[in-house]
């Protein structure tokens, strides 16, 4: 969000450039119309480009992200966002109640893992395995099983076949818990340290009142 806003910064200082630029080169250049617009387009990237990476920088600094990386990571969420919208899309296909909470929960996993380091980019090395391997398994898995699950008149070595993917549907999303709880690790370590700092607290104010 704060690397957007930056965007938001260098567009208000490159529009107002580029208007400037456009117009002082009607006015004092005697030059086909191309021409001033493309050097009021010259003004916007020279009024853009170095606003927003002055207004980015501190952000990225503190995530300890160079502009490469945190660029890589954006891609990664982008992407990994539209793999979770196919699964979503899998929905129309369940047939029965516990298919449906098997899905709901790989859906509502990978989403909140998704989410979270969109909000946080330098939590992405901790689970770059979500973004690799973990979300396309999901995805590839649910799609083929929602699919053939519907339809009708299967043999008994398909249903079986079926069975075997819902199991390991049952091992991804169980896979998907644990990319969850390495993502929030950081913040219960914090809450346990917050907790044991009031328990001393506390217990030092007893102390203090007694005596």
């Amino acid at each position: 969000m704060r690397y957007q806003i930056s965007r938001l910064f260098g567009g208000l200082v490159g529009i107002p450039v580029a208007i400037g630029a456009f117009i002082t080169s009607i006015f004092t250049l005697d030059i086909m119309l191309i021409y001033d617009i493309l050097i009021g387009s010259a003004g916007f990237i020279l009024g853009y480009i170095p606003t927003q990476r002055l207004t980015s920088r501190s952000y990225l600094k503190e995530l300890n992200l160079s502009r490469k990386d945190y660029r890589y990571i954006t891609h990664q969420i982008h992407t990994a966002q539209n793999k979770i919208k196919r699964i979503f899309k899998t929905f129309i296909n369940v047939r029965s109640i516990n298919d449906f909470k098997l899905v709901n929960d790989i859906y509502r996993i990978s989403r909140t893992v998704n989410t979270t380091v969109r909000q946080r980019p330098d939590l992405f090395y901790n689970i770059e395995s979500f973004y690799y391997t973990h979300i396309d398994n999901a995805l590839n898995l649910i799609e083929s099983y929602t699919r053939l699950a519907k339809m009708p008149a299967k043999s008994a070595e398909e249903r079986q076949m079926l069975q075997q993917t819902r199991i390991t549907l049952e091992e991804v999303r169980r896979t998907l818990v644990a990319d969850l709880k390495e993502v929030n690790a950081q913040d219960y370590n914090q809450l346990d340290t917050e907790m044991r700092l009031n328990k001393m607290y506390q217990k030092r104010k007893e102390m203090e009142h007694e005596k």
